[in-house]
């Protein structure tokens, strides 16, 4: 049975990325999840944002060339996984979103949050995991 680590991605872009892409995107980290941190297909909770260019970044951070087709992908989930796992997942969803949407892997910022059963509730005012 799954182990309800649920993920809550949140991904950001500017407005050089359109609707399809971002809806690539956002498959493309979805399947990263499901093939490195055992996240099962119907676990599917994305927020996909566009901003009118107040998305601010370092275009050189650790020596990597970054320009407007920048996104970043926030996952927010249960503690758990392996450093490998994590490792696994960053290499997936720039591979992933180079193949299927386009966005070269040095323009993919991935972050990662970790919590604790307590901190979700999926509805109702009730905290689900708590029992």
């Amino acid at each position: 049975m799954y182990d309800g680590r649920i993920p809550l991605v949140r991904i950001d872009a500017l407005p050089v990325h359109d609707d399809a892409t971002l809806t690539a995107l956002g498959d493309a980290v979805h399947e990263a999840m499901t093939e490195t941190i055992d996240v099962p297909r119907d676990d599917f909770f994305q927020i996909v944002t566009r901003s009118d260019g107040h998305l601010r970044y370092d275009p050189g951070y650790l020596g990597i060339r970054r320009d407007d087709g920048v996104v970043f992908v926030s996952i927010t989930m249960r503690v758990g996984r392996t450093y490998a796992q994590k490792k696994a997942l960053y290499a997936r969803i720039a591979e992933l979103a180079s193949e299927r949407a386009g966005i070269e892997p040095r323009n993919v910022f991935v972050s990662v949050t970790e919590n604790q059963p307590v901190d979700w509730s999926f509805g109702e005012g009730v905290a689900q995991y708590l029992g």
